[in-house]
């Protein structure tokens, strides 16, 4: 699933969109755990939250989605999308914000379970001590 064209795709989505400041694979990938069904876990830390949960027509650059759903989870809102090719990939959006230090207990959780860092506009995560 977690294709190299995708990630490409997905990077320069984040880079040039202007309200995100940082994207994240979160969860089994990040862990290196995943297997053949397993969802793919992304944050994207962005300004524009709330409009991108109201209109979350983002997901479909990244495939022909069969269908979605919305999730909420503390800080953090996940438009979840269902791609006709099989994938299952959940959009985490949460505010800048969800990576201030001291960070709190639902970031340090997510944070500690493994995380890789696609694109870090502020240098949020540099120096980042979990």
């Amino acid at each position: 699933m977690l294709t190299d064209l995708f990630l490409a795709q997905l990077k320069q989505w984040a880079a040039e969109d202007p309200g995100i400041t940082a994207l994240l694979i979160v969860g089994s990938y990040a862990r290196g755990a995943n297997k053949p069904d397993s969802d793919l876990d992304l944050v994207i830390l962005t300004s524009r939250k709330a409009e991108m949960v109201q209109d979350p027509d983002f997901i479909n650059r990244f495939g022909d989605v069969e269908r979605q759903q919305t999730e909420e989870y503390g800080a953090c809102t996940s438009v979840r999308a269902w791609y006709r090719d099989g994938r299952e990939i959940e959009f985490g959006l949460v505010e800048p914000s969800w990576a201030s230090v001291p960070l709190d207990s639902g970031t340090h959780r997510v944070l500690s379970d493994g995380y890789l860092v696609l694109i870090d506009k502020e240098g949020l995560f540099t120096d980042l001590k979990l």
